[in-house]
């Protein structure tokens, strides 16, 4: 028995890590043409790893028309907290945005316009929401005035268009698409037919499935909708001609090349369109392994040290704030000649929610988990315990990176619940004769036949662990090989 339940608890572990995540969307080169309708590709085109910026000849005055579906599109986001309009200038979107831009003036490239919408999800009253998307957008579009007033950016004559949204249901269509929700086109018919109406919208979603659809969108996808979303236009520069002789009086032309610049995950757009394009997949830990110093180089009082080696796997989403866990402790410290002993088996299982998640996993979390083993404890010849136990209860730590890449980190855990034990007090040598003679017995000196193993039980409500963990990741999602004439 005890044996079918340990393979039914592994059995649920991995059915959770291969079976939560959403299926990736099979897009088809039908979405590219349909951008290619909608941006005049006669005068713009977009950067093949960055999306979000159009770039037209230099003798082009005109800015593009960006409708809402290729807004929702090219547009990159920046993130904010819930209910906050406050902005984090070192979010990936600014390292990126102040990596990119300068890269591209300096090739001689001419900031145009830059097209700004803020929106807010929809939980929440609708006239909060509405404040939330007009501040939201104004503080993004003062923060970048101000930074193209000085710097590199100074001299160009930029356009600054800006857009609040209350509720964003347009970009809501666009993630459910690109994920291949099966919700996607029952979504999309509620919200074309409400005809820019967003708080009927709003009632019709939120009872759908008894409200069981709204709760799933509210999880999944209304964190990516608290955003201000961005797209600029640039021009390329007066071209460039290095005179390079070819036989005789002959020159041609070396056109200026685009730079080579890295992006943040987070600054993948919705959509990335170009002729021959590589389908992108963010670089995401996948499963990591943590140790528990704590367990590793535990000290026992009466005891001493009683180290206890542990080992525990974490599985990430692609996005989302839940993990899932599962961990096993392993300790086999014995003295035979002191008759001293500290042995114990355990096996927990845990779900995380991560207050930041979106793919993330860092800074603070609560969790709840479960766990189940047994042990042999002896402290001396007459002290010694053996049993089996199990119980539950809530987590709550923090974790914080390490490295640059994240991929190493320290955790701080402490975890309280109950747990309940069933066992018996066993002693060195026969415990009715009083004879030491090398054996171990349990501590009954009732009638032989009146004996049942695990009479006692014992049991805690309390703290029940405590960690320094330090996780590294093992596994990562690997980008995808490249896809000819696909889009993202």
């Amino acid at each position: 028995m005890k044996k079918y339940l340990f393979f039914l608890i592994v059995i649920s572990f991995f059915a959770c890590l291969f079976g939560g995540s959403n299926a990736r969307a099979n897009v088809s080169s039908l979405l590219a043409q349909q951008i290619n309708t909608l941006l005049d590709t006669s005068r713009y085109s977009v950067l093949d790893e960055y999306p979000f910026v159009i770039i037209s000849d230099y003798s082009v005055t005109e800015a593009p028309e960006l409708s809402d579906s290729l807004f929702n599109m090219l547009s990159v986001g920046v993130r904010f907290k819930v209910n906050r309009t406050d902005i984090d200038r070192q979010s990936d979107f600014f390292r990126t945005y102040r990596h990119l831009l300068p890269s591209l003036l300096k090739k001689g490239y001419q900031m145009r316009s830059l097209f700004i919408r803020g929106a807010a999800s929809p939980e929440g009253s609708y006239a909060n929401n509405k404040r939330l998307g007009r501040e939201r957008t104004a503080n993004l579009s003062q923060m970048i005035t101000d930074d193209l007033s000085k710097g590199p950016f100074a001299g160009h004559e930029i356009v600054l268009e800006s857009k609040s949204i209350t509720e964003d249901y347009g970009y809501l269509v666009t993630l459910m698409r690109k994920r291949n929700d099966k919700d996607y086109l029952r979504v999309k018919r509620v919200v074309d037919e409400s005809n820019g109406d967003e708080q009927a919208c709003k009632r019709i979603l939120s009872t759908m499935d008894g409200g069981r659809l709204w709760s799933r969108l509210y999880r999944e996808y209304f964190p990516e909708l608290r955003t201000a979303r961005i797209v600029l236009w640039l021009t390329k520069p007066a071209p460039v001609i290095d005179k390079i002789a070819v036989s005789g009086n002959v020159e041609i032309e070396k056109p200026a090349e685009l730079p080579t610049v890295e992006i943040a995950a987070e600054m993948r757009p919705a959509v990335a369109v170009s002729q021959t394009v590589e389908e992108m997949e963010e670089h995401r830990h996948l499963l990591a392994v943590r140790t528990n110093l704590l367990h590793d180089f535990f000290y026992m009082p009466q005891y001493g040290m009683a180290y206890s080696p542990n080992l525990q796997l974490e599985y990430y989403p692609l996005d989302g704030h839940y993990t899932y866990n599962i961990g096993v402790t392993w300790g086999t410290n014995r003295s035979w000649s002191r008759q001293e002993f500290f042995q114990w088996r355990d096996v927990q299982l845990e779900l995380r929610r991560y207050f930041k998640g979106e793919g993330r996993f860092i800074g603070t979390y609560l969790g709840a988990y479960a766990q189940g083993g047994k042990f042999g404890i002896g402290l001396d010849r007459k002290k010694g315990w053996q049993g089996e136990g199990g119980g539950a209860g809530l987590s709550i730590g923090y974790v914080l990176p390490l490295t640059k890449q994240g991929n190493f980190r320290l955790e701080f855990m402490l975890a309280g619940g109950v747990y309940i034990t069933r066992y018996d007090p066993y002693v060195y040598g026969n415990p009715i004769t009083g004879e030491i003679d090398g054996d171990y017995y349990y501590d009954y000196t009732g009638s032989a036949s009146n004996f049942k193993r695990r009479n006692h039980r014992f049991q805690w409500f309390g703290p029940t662990n405590a960690g320094i963990q330090l996780t590294y990741d093992i596994i990562y999602r690997k980008k995808k090989p490249a896809k000819k004439g696909g889009c993202l």
